[in-house]
């Protein structure tokens, strides 16, 4: 997250606790008890918000490993990605949102990239692409 973000959102929350103040002062009738109230309110917030974005976080990257994908290297394998794809459900959604940021692309795009089922002839050329980047040079 960039700067400029981050004062954003720094503003926007002290927006919503003074705001929470007002309502809570019309409740508790005493200014510092609505202040501490809407303070700790606000913190139990964002706490729960940072809590549920690193479970999530950690969750996603289970999943990738159960089909052999390690995000720390950044490398995809094509047929990882599409066992991954077509084992459905949440996996389905994972495997969308890896190529829709690999190759900057819209969902819709994603979907048909992982229905269209390549030729006989293109998967022997990606094959043989592979095999050629991975030979050992001639000592």
């Amino acid at each position: 997250m960039d700067k400029k973000t981050k004062i954003r959102l720094g503003g926007l929350l002290l927006l919503a606790t003074a705001v929470l103040s007002l309502i809570l002062v019309l409740i508790v009738d005493s200014w510092p008890l609505a202040i501490l109230l809407a303070v700790i309110i606000a913190a139990a917030a964002v706490g729960g918000f940072f809590w549920t974005s690193r479970r999530q976080q950690r969750q996603f990257i289970e999943r990738l490993k159960k089909f052999d994908i390690d995000p720390e290297k950044g490398r995809l394998n094509e047929a990882n990605l599409r066992r991954m794809y077509h084992s459905g459900g949440q996996h389905q959604k994972d495997a969308v949102t890896l190529i829709c940021l690999a190759q900057k692309c819209s969902v819709e795009e994603a979907h048909a990239l992982f229905k269209k089922r390549p030729s006989r002839q293109e998967m022997n050329q990606m094959a043989a692409r592979q095999a050629k980047g991975q030979r050992r040079p001639h000592r």
